[in-house]
């Protein structure tokens, strides 16, 4: 006897038998209990769902002996006439083979007829929607009011091809995708009856890869039997239709919590070995990380399509994740997915991407950072450029400076926390005065130290000159704004411990720069040539002369002094210093 696939051998013959679909079961069962059967129906869904079969059944049932009943024998002459495809008033055609208008023409004065041995003449067109437009409308008046012996059933997967003329004279049956603990136990119901013995894990295997189709987990099913024989395991089942194991995508998950890097690229590796592409192992771990989201919300195990076994590891898996971490991780793996099919080498790409989610950081909720900025005592740090702390100079017109506490506090300021920072002003604002205090104090000291030592220090102006290009070399490596300022300049007078520095071509922001970085680079002198020195700047005549025949030049600019003074406000709050090409 030749073979029959399971597929075919497990094929539905009733009602009863139809799994996954029990919304469409139970309206068609009750239109022939109350006798409302519809002139014509269309089945739309994904593939292997049942349309086609639903639709013999139909068959099945509007011929059945003693009149249409739904619930008709599946093994009476009719019905197995009708299964079998040799019931002569029963026409199944192709949509996709028959599609012109001389075969609708054809179908039209075949219905026309009275059936040979059956209740009604039915006619199923699958894959409806590959008909010509004229054979559309063909079939319009006759689909429309049909002979009273005559029923219409089309089968599509792509019912906007089809006209909505034709789908407004229809009843529609959306057939949904089966999920995959349906696809399962129907799966254990026929190894049952198979004598064949499997696990839970095999058939939950199956069934993802089956995609929502019982038709082609019958067939995954068909090729599993024929590697595995009679005796059907887990890793047997991954070996033969070449999937990709759950441990594999929990040990890459792992490796991206831990920081590991060896093992994040070696499971890489172990899942390009498989021979899978690179693009279904993104789709795979993405579905691992979306698993791993539902199982970390509230009752999140009933979101789980899977075993129990498996579901409870998801759930024990998400506990030790944040669910921003998560999506992080998801949205990269879906904008690669889109770029990695056009890729030379998919691998390569894949595997930067994963080094890139190692050194991805973890999020941090901006309920963490509220809580830091409204937490009293916290203070956040700010970086010295060098070991010693700079000591202001006080200029003739001394510009008011807000304090980095100030600053902190009135960042901090918006509308909707003013009751919030209103409570601790007077208490934080008698705290910054007494720091300013001695803030002030300590300065003074300093600076009386420094020039003590200064007075009691001789230098001639040679020894200055000859270091100064050394100094300059210094300047630049750390401020090149700086250092390009000073890059025409020298040395010109030595009076006590002040030095006079004679500038060329530089205008008076350039030399606010430079006062306003003077005791700073009055720190890296002696820092690297222990001389203790004083600074003073003056530009050269010329250079004064140009500067008066263009003062009303910089009159018709406005306010650019008053830029200038952003600017420094600007660069002294950043901490910052501008760069010059």
């Amino acid at each position: 006897m030749t073979y029959k696939v399971l597929s075919l051998k497990w094929r539905p013959q009733s009602f009863k038998d139809v799994v996954g679909q029990d919304h469409v079961v139970r309206t068609l069962e009750n239109a022939f209990k109350k006798n409302r059967i519809a002139q014509g129906y269309i089945f739309t869904g994904p593939r292997g769902v049942g349309k086609t079969t639903t639709a013999r059944i139909v068959a099945m049932a509007l011929n059945a002996p003693g009149g249409a009943n739904a619930d008709f024998d599946p093994n009476s002459y009719q019905a197995t006439e009708i299964s079998n495809g040799r019931a002569l008033d029963v026409l199944e055609i192709d949509g996709a083979s028959n599609r012109g208008i001389e075969e609708i023409r054809n179908l039209r004065e075949q219905i026309k007829f009275a059936p040979m041995n059956s209740n009604y003449k039915v006619i199923i067109i699958d894959e409806v929607h590959m008909l010509t437009t004229p054979a559309f409308n063909a079939l319009l008046r006759t689909l429309e009011e049909p002979p009273p012996h005559g029923k219409f059933i089309f089968c599509t997967t792509d019912i906007h091809k089809v006209p909505a003329t034709i789908i407004s004279r229809c009843q529609r049956f959306d057939f949904n995708r089966i999920s995959q603990n349906v696809i399962s136990d129907r799966l254990s119901y026929i190894l049952k009856k198979e004598n064949a013995n499997y696990d839970h894990e095999s058939l939950s295997a199956v069934s993802r890869k089956a995609d929502g189709s019982m038709r082609d987990a019958l067939s995954l099913m068909d090729q599993v039997m024929a590697f595995c024989g009679d005796s059907i395991d887990y890793e047997q089942v991954v070996k033969s239709l070449g999937l990709i194991s759950h441990d594999l995508y929990f040990e890459f998950t792992d490796a991206i919590k831990n920081k590991n890097t060896i093992s994040a690229i070696n499971v890489i590796k172990k899942l390009s070995s498989v021979g899978v592409p690179a693009v279904e192992i993104i789709m795979g771990i993405n579905e691992h990380i979306r698993y791993l989201l539902y199982a970390g919300v509230e009752g999140g195990h009933s979101l789980l399509d899977m075993n129990d076994e498996l579901a409870e590891k998801y759930v024990n898996a998400s506990c030790h994740w944040d669910r921003m971490d998560l999506l992080q991780i998801g949205q990269v793996l879906s904008d690669l997915s889109s770029t990695i099919r056009r890729s030379d080498n998919p691998y390569l790409i894949l595997e930067m991407t994963v080094l890139k989610l190692l050194e991805m950081d973890a999020s941090v909720h901006i309920n963490e950072l509220l809580q830091q900025i409204k937490t009293p005592g916290v203070v956040f740090p700010k970086p010295v450029s060098s070991e010693k702390i700079p000591i202001p100079r006080i200029s003739e017109k001394p510009t008011e400076k807000v304090k980095p506490e100030e600053q902190k506090v009135k960042k901090i300021q918006p509308s909707a926390k003013k009751k919030i920072m209103h409570e601790d002003s007077d208490s934080r604002s008698d705290k910054i005065d007494e720091k300013e205090n001695l803030d002030r104090e300590n300065s003074k000291k300093v600076a009386e130290e420094q020039e003590k030592e200064n007075t009691s220090i001789n230098y001639s102006l040679d020894d200055i000159s000859n270091n100064w290009p050394t100094i300059l070399t210094h300047i630049t490596e750390l401020r090149p704004s700086i250092g390009t300022i000073l890059d025409n300049s020298k040395p010109v007078q030595l009076n006590n411990d002040f030095v006079q520095i004679q500038l060329s071509g530089q205008s008076s922001f350039s030399i606010k720069m430079l006062e306003r970085h003077l005791q700073w680079m009055e720190n890296e002198i002696v820092q690297n040539t222990s001389l203790s020195l004083k600074l003073k700047f003056s530009q050269e005549e010329n250079d004064t002369i140009k500067a008066d025949t263009n003062g009303k030049k910089n009159e018709s600019h406005g306010n650019q002094e008053d830029h200038s003074e952003t600017v420094n406000k600007i660069i002294e709050l950043f901490d910052g210093e501008i760069l010059r090409n």
